[in-house]
């Protein structure tokens, strides 16, 4: 049985190109926050709905913290797409990446709380 967190929800697939929920395949590793490297960006249609996906998850687990690989019920084995997650990071939509407990980032925190002094 897989541990990762079933999800019972519809997200949003961008279909003009690279997708930003990537389903899993064996080649599937996880990384460490400083593997990380995608550099800033402008919105694009793409990004937008990463962010909306990120919201749809958020508003589901009643949480803002999201996990980066998880199971869609009746679809299979998911994660988020790295580039969109860094480009995130950067746009300061999520807190910055951190390791979890085994070593890589696991999860993603929206930043509503992160830079309040």
């Amino acid at each position: 049985m897989d541990s990762r967190l079933a999800l019972d929800i519809q997200l949003e697939e961008y279909s003009r190109g690279s997708p930003v929920i990537r389903q899993m395949t064996e080649s599937y590793k996880p990384k460490r926050a400083d593997a990380f490297k995608d550099k800033p960006a402008k919105l694009s249609n793409r990004q937008a709905v990463f962010l909306r996906n990120l919201i749809t998850i958020a508003e589901y687990l009643e949480t803002n913290i999201i996990p980066v690989s998880f199971l869609l019920v009746g679809r299979g084995e998911y994660y988020l797409d790295r580039g969109c997650i860094k480009i995130a990071e950067h746009a300061g939509f999520i807190c910055p990446l951190k390791n979890g407990l085994s070593g890589f980032v696991e999860e993603i925190e929206l930043d509503f709380q992160c830079n309040t002094p």
